[in-house]
């Protein structure tokens, strides 16, 4: 199919933007992130998608999610690490740095 949907799942939401279902989720149960729910599935606009992302932009320095697990911080001192990949700035939070040992983000560790 040539023509792009104007809705999109969850699912397809978490992997366009490389990050986990479960931060998705959690954006949209608490209503960051609008969305539809018809019966049991959520389906995100792409207009609230390209909203809430201009709203995390421009909130990007008081906070931000971690790229392993997901988490939402609304500090940037929980996010102080980055990924170890070359030219990768994605933050990974302490609690994943320095008690899970995790190096690299979801994206580089193969996960």
């Amino acid at each position: 199919m040539g023509v792009e949907s104007e809705y999109m799942s969850l699912e397809e939401v978490s992997n366009m933007l490389g990050v986990t279902y479960q931060l998705i989720y959690r954006l949209v149960r608490s209503g960051e992130l609008p969305a539809v729910r018809l019966g049991k599935l959520y389906r995100v606009s792409r207009n609230d998608l390209d909203g809430y992302l201009k709203r995390s932009k421009s909130a990007s320095a008081t906070g931000g999610a971690c790229s392993v697990c997901g988490t939402f911080y609304k500090s940037r001192k929980s996010l102080e690490q980055t990924c170890t990949e070359d030219g990768c700035e994605e933050p990974i939070c302490f609690d994943c740095w320095n008690r899970l040992g995790v190096r690299k983000c979801s994206k580089h560790s193969g996960k």
